[in-house]
């Protein structure tokens, strides 16, 4: 009996313990949130031109139009061809020797000229256009005839020329005396070429950050109240469990008798 009391006032005082047992209050901490936000714009600039021009000058052969009958295109050598008497001389001497080269030539070019005779005699080498070379036709022994373009007296000579207006001109070599030898001719032209070059490309595509948005955000902190009911309740079931378990294991235990004999006691 007296045990069923103690289990009766165990059970009660831990229900009055869970019944008025505090909560406790968990600390919970804040947080901040750090969020960017921003706006772009993509751009494109496309068909960007660059136009280079240069002027090249290259070499060009020479093509004549007429050349001497005997001139031989590979050594460069002719005779003069044509000659001329003084009708009013006696025995009518020679007064004249000459040939000539015709071309046609533009202002894109200069030319670079090489004469030189093989027997070191002095030539005249003149350069006419056409109204100069008719007026040199109607002459005898060019007397009277002045006007060229260019003219050298030499054995041998190097010159440049450059084409002053286009059209068809006469590269005329002459003597006043006899010339029996070679005459040999080298000529190079040179163009002015006119190069133009055109490139286009694209340019990169170009991302522009427009703007920057950034917000700070905070949570409040919050708190949970830690309940220990649970806890109590199942100290209180674990308490009447063992209390439990010891008065049955009280009852089943037999008790022993003691008895005392009267001749024990003399």
């Amino acid at each position: 009996m007296g045990q069923s009391k103690l289990v009766v006032a165990l059970f009660l005082g831990c229900v009055v313990l869970a019944l008025f047992s505090p909560s406790h209050v968990a600390n919970a901490q804040s947080i901040t949130t750090l969020s960017t936000v921003q706006s772009f714009a993509l751009t494109s600039v496309t068909a960007v031109t660059s136009t280079l021009t240069s002027t090249v000058v290259t070499p060009q052969t020479v093509r004549y139009d007429l050349t001497p009958l005997d001139f031989n295109s590979v050594t460069g050598t002719f005779i003069l061809g044509y000659s001329e008497t003084a009708p009013y001389l006696p025995q009518n001497p020679l007064c004249l020797m000459y040939d000539y080269f015709l071309l046609n030539a533009t202002t894109a070019y200069e030319f670079k000229v090489h004469f030189d005779t093989q027997q070191d005699i002095p030539i005249q080498f003149l350069i006419l256009n056409m109204d100069q070379f008719n007026k040199f036709n109607h002459t005898n022994c060019a007397n009277g005839f002045s006007g060229w373009e260019l003219q050298v007296v030499a054995p041998a000579s190097d010159l440049v020329w450059v084409v002053p207006q286009s059209g068809e001109y006469v590269f005329l070599f002459l003597s006043r005396q006899f010339v029996g030898g070679y005459i040999h001719l080298s000529v190079q032209a040179y163009g002015q070429v006119v190069q133009t070059s055109t490139s286009t490309y694209t340019t990169p595509n170009i991302i522009q950050i427009l703007s920057t948005q950034t917000a700070l955000s905070t949570l409040p902190a919050t708190t949970a109240p830690t309940d220990y009911s649970a806890l109590i309740v199942g100290a209180i079931i674990i308490a009447l469990v063992l209390t439990a378990a010891a008065i049955l294991r009280k009852k089943r235990t037999p008790k022993t008798r003691i008895n005392i004999s009267p001749d024990s006691h003399g």
